[in-house]
């Protein structure tokens, strides 16, 4: 197998094959990601915690809809939740999405020249 520089590789893996595992974990993040609802309730947490009602209410969606999204996101250790009383607050745990979300627009906006279709994600 061919080996390819540390700096080129995801996470540091230093040959493709003996990395596997690691490229499907990649894969499975970017799947987390890759929903635009999920996306948009990262977008509101981002402005402060929020319960289930207030983002079902805020993004028109439905309470089944918007649990099974903080699920995925809490079981991808992006959000973090407590419980209060008979509510549960959900908050952005781990910081590293803000600055990949701003390599996302910066990329969509570079293929953009008008300033009408600007892309941002306010994380």
């Amino acid at each position: 197998m061919k080996e390819i520089p540390k700096s080129a590789a995801p996470c540091g893996a230093s040959t493709i094959a003996a990395n596997r595992a690691s490229f499907e974990a990649i894969a499975e993040m970017f799947r987390v990601f890759g929903d635009a609802t999920r996306l948009q309730i990262l977008q509101s947490l981002s402005l402060g915690e929020k319960n289930v009602g207030q983002l079902v209410e805020e993004l028109q969606l439905t309470q089944a809809n918007v649990s099974k999204h903080l699920k995925t996101l809490h079981d991808a250790k992006i959000l973090a939740r407590e419980k209060r009383g008979t509510s549960t607050f959900y908050r952005i745990e781990d910081d590293f999405i803000h600055p990949l979300c701003g390599l996302i627009c910066e990329k969509l906006n570079r293929n953009y020249e008008q300033p009408s279709t600007a892309f941002s994600f306010s994380i």
